[in-house]
């Protein structure tokens, strides 16, 4: 079980309730001959239990965020079904999230907000709108667009896979009747299969990786020179989104690593500050009537390709991918980018305000805000564990008709 040092300074004032039932039960144990030897019982908090995969970016988006809050986990290494899930609903993916009190959640955005509003402190949102509003536009977009180039460039490099996908096919087989080897096989097929909807493919990946992830590689490293986290001197929900895709891939597989360590080493960096957060301290969040250059080029980056892509795909159906040199990929939303996106835009129309939109304005992004307000949907509820309709956003090739 993971914890950090505030989770377990207080989780020492409420292991024991009245009466020690430690003492109580050890001397009921020391009368059975049969059972000596065992580790007498204690009471303590329970645990939450996160199902996934250590080499799944949305398993360490979920991970990094527990370590940093102290909240007590286990991890159950899961192949992204399992029966006790699917009778309470689960429709597939990875991770599923089991409450002490036994329940099933998940969607790692959804479970994050359920979570901060039972352990508000240290707080992941930032409490000024304008700096809300744009952690969960990088939140967004570490979710729905650098998820994409982060499995292409695990399956489409065999080194990358050879290493981060053999990972993966690990802890599948934990609860698999596979041998490891044909987890591997079965799970590389698999993902393969659910890249071209992505526009990923082998002949596209290439560009990918030189358009899309080395630039953002080397702005956000900029940014991470000058500031531990996105946001200030703590880290926010969109720091832990892209720590999900730099724990899992970009600072796991070899060749990722490389191209982080030589366009990003800050990137780096900020992946094992969150790694190990127990004896860090946290500071406080930027002042949030001075924008960062560095921000508002990690900001305008998005409005490079993802954002025109998305604003457009998500009203239209299918938008292209545009690269620099000219090759154009059309890409298809789903119902679960589209409700994605109109959250989003339910977030842009509560935080709207003039310093809000002068920031995006100078980050050249406005308009794929303030242009679309007409498709915002609604914020949603996180009060109750979630249980979302949807939760795969990226199906395999054959489930994609009529997405």
């Amino acid at each position: 079980m993971r914890r950090s040092r505030r989770g377990r300074e207080s989780m020492r004032h409420r292991s024991r309730p009245r009466g020690d039932v430690t003492n109580r039960n050890r001397g009921k144990i020391a009368e059975c001959p049969q059972d000596r030897g065992r580790r007498a019982p204690y009471s303590r908090p329970m645990p939450y239990r996160v199902h996934g995969m250590m080499q799944s970016y949305f398993t360490r988006k979920m991970t990094g965020y527990l370590d940093h809050k102290g909240i007590p986990w286990l991890f159950r290494r899961f192949p992204g079904a399992s029966p006790e899930a699917m009778v309470a609903g689960f429709p597939g993916g990875v991770p599923v999230v089991q409450t002490p009190a036994g329940e099933f959640m998940w969607d790692s955005t959804a479970m994050i907000h359920h979570l901060e509003l039972r352990y508000p402190e240290p707080a992941v949102l930032p409490q000024d709108p304008v700096q809300r509003f744009l952690c969960y536009v990088i939140e967004d977009a570490a979710d729905e667009w650098f998820y994409r180039v982060a499995v292409g460039s695990r399956w489409f490099f065999p080194e990358n896979a050879a290493v981060g996908g053999f990972e993966l096919a690990r802890d599948m087989s934990v609860r698999m009747p596979l041998a490891c080897d044909q987890a591997h096989v079965a799970v590389g097929e698999h993902v393969r299969s659910s890249c071209p909807p992505l526009g990923v493919t082998a002949e596209t990946i290439q560009l990918w990786i030189d358009d899309v992830l080395r630039p953002w590689l080397r702005i956000f490293g900029a940014h991470l020179a000058c500031s531990p986290y996105l946001f200030g001197a703590r880290p926010s929900l969109a720091d832990f989104a892209l720590f999900g895709g730099n724990a899992a891939h970009f600072v796991n597989d070899p060749q990722c690593r490389r191209w982080t360590e030589e366009d990003a080493p800050a990137v780096v960096q900020h992946t094992h500050r969150l790694l190990e957060p127990e004896d860090r301290e946290l500071g406080a969040w930027d002042d949030p009537r001075n924008v960062a250059a560095t921000l508002l080029a990690v900001l305008a980056e998005l409005g490079t390709r993802y954002l025109p892509w998305v604003s457009c795909a998500c009203v239209d159906g299918v938008a292209d991918v545009v690269f620099a040199n000219g090759t154009r990929v059309p890409v298809r939303t789903t119902q679960f980018l589209r409700d994605a996106r109109a959250t989003l835009l339910a977030r842009y129309v509560e935080s709207r305000s003039a310093r809000l939109d002068a920031v995006l304005d100078e980050a050249g992004i406005l308009p794929f805000f303030a242009g679309y307000v007409a498709h915002a949907g609604t914020i949603p509820d996180y009060r109750d564990p979630p249980r979302p309709r949807l939760n795969r956003g990226f199906p395999p090739a054959h489930e994609w008709e009529g997405a």
